[in-house]
């Protein structure tokens, strides 16, 4: 077999090598091409052209109702209990004895206490009698005084256990589900019963600081437990503010007190909202073209077709619009969807104007 030439082999791969490049360098400004045409492409959004109006100023924020007394009935002392004298959901009154627990041990020592305070009574008059005349010391006077004071004051010792074996109601509410039955062992950590008062009520809320001048005694809130804050709205007045800042959410605590009666449970969750008055010729655009950044807040713009990032300070807002204070003028086309894909410079489309 005749040998291929060395000269011949090196001109083979050089050959291939400059074949290669150009295969390569032709896909890539392919590539490069492609990316082109497709950044070229116009993005579709719609669009709201910045405005003066009249804005109703008006704070919205998250409250609970809650009850101004309202607590699990602990029983003071361990014992078994023997009665129940409550139904479950009643109104039960101030002092109304609740739940009776076994006394019996105490009973027998309130009445061995009285056998000894009578036998001492009436040592005491004997002894008194034979001072008159001189028949005793007065040390032995004072020491059968003394033995009565002491033993009046076992008396009341005892009385004090026994009270605490009659669970009463400290104020007038509503009982709820009993959690014992008679015959079960209780101790100070048993629940027995949660009591809670139901009127008055009162909604807890939490403001943001800059409002703070505009919350005071007396101000006027209305708040709903429906998603429609207009649908069934109640009032209630302020009674108390906290007098500091919570140093984590910047915001105020607040009570206010329910106007009328409430059909409404402790616990559950409201919409507090108050008009703080109108603001007029207020640059507006809609809520959800502002986007959050580190730096605070922004809008992008369309300028000549071409996006532009404008960084906004904002002002009052509502559930759809937001007061502008510096950063856009009137008349300036600010777009409302398609923010995440957007870039500065992106080429765009205007499709439909937002109301």
């Amino acid at each position: 077999m005749k040998k291929i030439p060395n000269w011949l082999i090196i001109v083979f791969v050089i050959s291939l090598l400059v074949a290669s490049k150009f295969i390569f360098f032709n896909k890539k400004q392919d590539q490069i091409t492609g990316n082109k045409n497709k950044n070229s492409l116009p993005v579709s959004v719609n669009y709201f052209v910045a405005k003066f109006g009249n804005l109703d100023n008006e704070v919205f924020t998250t409250g609970k109702i809650g009850a101004f007394n309202q607590i699990d009935v602990l029983p003071e002392v361990n014992g078994k209990v023997i009665a129940i004298y409550f139904k479950e959901g009643e109104t039960v009154n101030k002092g109304s004895l609740l739940v009776k627990l076994n006394d019996s041990d105490l009973q027998a020592q309130l009445l061995k206490n009285n056998l000894l305070l009578k036998l001492s009574e009436q040592k005491f008059e004997r002894v008194k009698k034979l001072l008159t005349i001189n028949g005793i010391s007065q040390e032995e006077y004072d020491t059968q005084e003394n033995e009565i004071s002491g033993i009046k004051a076992d008396r009341a010792y005892i009385e004090a256990g026994i009270a605490k074996t009659n669970i009463v109601a400290p104020f007038t509410g509503v009982v709820g589900l009993k959690n014992i039955s008679e015959g079960s062992f209780v101790g100070p950590t048993t629940p027995l019963v949660s009591l809670v008062q139901l009127q008055p009520l009162f909604v807890e809320f939490s403001i943001p600081e800059k409002y703070a001048a505009a919350f005071k005694k007396g101000s006027k809130v209305t708040f709903s437990t429906d998603q429609n804050i207009y649908a069934s709205a109640s009032n209630a007045s302020i009674y108390a503010v906290e007098p500091k800042v919570d140093e984590i959410t910047k915001t105020i605590k607040a009570r206010a007190l329910i106007e009328g009666q409430s059909a409404l449970y402790p616990g559950s969750f409201v919409k507090v909202f108050t008009n703080l008055g109108e603001t007029k010729d207020a640059l507006l655009v809609p809520t959800q073209a502002v986007i959050s950044t580190l730096k605070g807040q922004k809008v992008i713009l369309c300028k000549n077709n071409a996006a532009v990032d404008a960084t906004v300070t904002i002002g009052v807002r509502t559930d759809t619009k937001i007061q502008i204070l510096e950063g856009i003028q009137p008349g300036d086309t600010v777009v409302t969807t398609g923010l995440l894909s957007i870039r500065p410079g992106s080429k765009l489309k205007l499709t439909g104007a937002t109301k």
